[in-house]
């Protein structure tokens, strides 16, 4: 731990943390090393990621006993799976033998209804306990009962399933009570989760999670495709209590956007004239109006690189009635272009970033998200 503390203590000065923690018209954000420095992302990856509530899937990914979706989380594969009794399990990926990966990363059925281990044969079952070990039976005092796949701690909070490797960590439903009457009116749970593009990219995760926090550059970056019906001038923004962020993009004139598909029904009123960003830290994003909400995933390969993976969140009573490729692929010409626009400002960014020259700039009232968002970072890098 003496290493941590001394890492963290050379991360930030005490001027760079005092600018962060001001309110934010007085505020500054955190110094460009936070993007560009190795070591910052080696606490990241080896300390922050495994005590903070990561996404592993959507329950409606494994709806099916022995449905599963295996992942590569920071260097520990973990497997979420449904069980025979309908229960969504979470395990380690690793075979007890002689820790080979069980499952390649990606989603499937487990054939049998079996964990089969491609390198020794070593079979699982749904429910994580070893049921076949072959040629084992000459070595001493192996006892198959006694032998089974490590669970990892998870809770599953609107649908998500959300992992941590820390036993220690408070409750993520317990950090989010304060958000959820703003968040519950959306019912995740009752939607089915579609993949409709991924991407690797080349600049630090931080930059693409900002990016989609913030309304302050729809004017200069999307002024035709989102910015003429949502304009950024009309956004509010949250105060929280927690590891989360949200603001709302109001539609211009108060009126009804367009949807693909009927609505939500029940919401508030607001929730169907605006579009909303919902961020729970450090991971989760979601981009939603009241009728197909989008999730952004990542996977994280670098400090300069991680891969995003986009879905489409369907209620499921609205799926059942449309067809899933057509409503994918209007979907997708709504969206898409809106997101290769932010491509080129994200590269400059991540370029930016690595100069000697740069330094912390000061927020704008509209990047009030971002704000929190530096000041949950800096609780991380401090707290060890």
């Amino acid at each position: 731990m003496a290493t941590v503390l001394q890492s963290n203590a050379r991360f930030f000065s005490d001027e760079e943390v005092a600018a962060v923690r001001r309110p934010l018209s007085q505020a500054s954000f955190l110094p460009p090393r936070i993007y560009s420095n190795a070591e910052i992302f080696t606490f990241e990856k080896t300390v922050m990621f495994r005590k903070t509530w990561l996404p592993l899937c959507h329950a409606s990914q494994i709806s099916e006993p022995g449905s599963y979706v295996a992942r590569q989380l920071f260097d520990e594969p973990v497997i979420a799976l449904r069980d025979r009794d309908d229960n969504i399990r979470v395990f380690s990926n690793v075979c007890r033998h002689r820790n080979a990966v069980l499952t390649r990363p990606g989603a499937g059925v487990c054939k049998g209804r079996r964990l089969t281990c491609p390198y020794h044969g070593w079979v699982y079952g749904l429910d994580g306990k070893l049921i076949a070990a072959p040629f084992m039976d000459q070595t001493d005092t192996f006892t198959k009962g006694d032998i089974g796949l490590p669970e990892v701690r998870f809770e599953i909070w609107h649908g998500f399933v959300m992992v941590n490797f820390d036993g220690e960590a408070p409750s993520l439903l317990k950090q989010l009570e304060p958000f959820e009457p703003k968040v519950a009116p959306y019912r995740f749970e009752d939607m089915i989760a579609i993949e409709f593009r991924r991407a690797n990219v080349a600049w630090n995760w931080k930059i693409s999670l900002e990016n989609f926090s913030e309304a302050y550059h729809q004017p200069f970056i999307h002024p035709d495709t989102f910015d003429g019906q949502f304009p950024a001038t009309l956004t509010t923004y949250e105060d929280v209590e927690g590891p989360y962020g949200m603001f709302w993009m109001h539609q211009k004139n108060n009126e009804l956007p367009p949807f693909l598909v009927p609505p939500v029904e029940g919401m508030p009123d607001q929730y169907y004239r605006a579009y909303s960003v919902v961020n729970v830290y450090p991971l989760l994003h979601l981009f939603t109006d009241a009728s197909i909400p989008l999730w952004m995933d990542w996977n994280i390969t670098g400090k300069d690189s991680h891969e995003l993976i986009w879905y489409m969140m369907v209620p499921k009573s609205r799926l059942a009635d449309a067809d899933e490729q057509a409503l994918k692929a209007e979907f997708c010409a709504i969206i898409e272009p809106i997101l290769l626009e932010d491509v080129e400002v994200c590269e400059a960014v991540g370029a930016g970033v690595r100069s000697e020259l740069a330094r912390a700039g000061r927020p704008s009232h509209m990047e009030k998200t971002v704000h929190q968002f530096h000041n949950w970072l800096l609780d991380q890098y401090l707290e060890a």
